[in-house]
Formats: structure tokens, C-alpha cells, sequence
């Protein structure tokens, strides 16, 4: 009589490699999505580093509504973009009411191929809904989709964040 496997025996071996393959391949999966977001929050704490030297050296983004509005933005980020910020940024819009500015990286991308956002709520008025000169720095996530409308319930949805309280 030969010595051999029998089939039982291959098939067994089989289901055992496939187990080993499955769980080896997770948690490469899960180890490379942990180290995008690590990378995301280390660019955030960056961002939110240079972010607190301007609003030392400079007190908060705050405009007064009898200044020209866009021509301050601009001339705010210039200074942030020579001076303290790692990554340029760019006005992407100001808001109708001139309350706020949002801001984007002009090249830097975030693990998942999107733009850091900055919102600044730049309003110095009595707006209980705003706090003037706070900034939001954030990243869309794996989704690309910005979840800013629920921030305000602590509801970030995959967004990665970072806020720059006014002083």
C-alpha cells in the first residue's frame, strides 16, 4: 500500500492556508487604513500648529464689517501661507452674510486623495451660532463627503477633524 494524503487531508490543509490568507490579508487591510488616519491627523496637527502660532503672533481671524472683507482674507492667508502654515491654503468662498471664510489646501491632499478644509468664522458681532475666530480644519475621510452640517451635534461621520479655538 502507497503512502499518500487522502483527500480529506488536502482539503483540510487547503481550508486551513485560506483561513491563515484571510486573516493575514484583514489585518494588513486594517493596519494600512489605521496608518491613513494617522498620517491625517499628524497633517491636521500640523495645520493646527501653524494655525495657533499666527493666532499668537496676530490674535484671532476676526474682521470688522466696515473692513473690506476679501481683500483682509487675502491678505490673512498670504501672511498664514509665508509665514505659518506648512501646506498653502486658498480661499475656496466667503460667505454671503461675510461671517465666514473657507479655505482649502491648494495642493496637499489628505491620505484619500481630498483637500484639508479650513472653515473661519471671522464675524465680530453677537452671533450666538458662531464663535468668532474659531477655525475647523478637516478632512472628507475615506468617503470624500463632508459631514460639517452635524459637527455641531458631535457627529463627524468618517470626517477627520481639528479645531483652533479663538483665544
Amino acid at each position: 500500500m502507497k503512502k499518500a494524503f487522502t483527500l480529506v487531508e488536502v482539503l483540510c490543509v487547503a481550508a486551513i492556508i485560506g483561513i491563515l490568507i484571510t486573516a493575514t490579508t484583514v489585518t494588513f487591510n486594517n493596519v494600512w487604513r489605521n496608518n491613513q488616519t494617522d498620517t491625517c491627523e499628524s497633517e491636521l496637527r500640523d495645520i493646527s500648529s501653524g494655525l495657533k502660532s499666527y493666532l499668537t503672533d496676530y490674535g484671532n481671524i476676526v474682521i470688522k464689517n466696515d473692513m473690506n472683507y476679501e481683500a483682509v482674507i487675502n491678505e490673512v492667508v498670504d501672511t498664514m501661507n509665508r509665514q505659518y502654515l506648512p501646506y498653502t491654503v486658498q480661499v475656496d468662498s466667503i460667505a454671503d452674510d461675510k461671517k465666514s471664510v473657507k479655505l482649502s489646501a491648494k495642493i496637499k491632499t489628505d491620505p484619500w486623495g481630498w483637500k484639508y478644509q479650513l472653515s473661519v468664522y471671522t464675524y465680530d458681532g453677537s452671533d450666538k451660532d458662531n464663535i468668532p475666530g474659531l477655525v475647523i480644519i478637516s478632512s472628507s475621510g475615506t468617503d470624500g463627503k463632508r459631514s460639517a452640517a452635524t459637527y455641531k451635534s458631535g457627529n463627524y461621520g468618517d470626517d477627520i477633524i481639528a479645531v483652533v479655538e479663538p483665544k
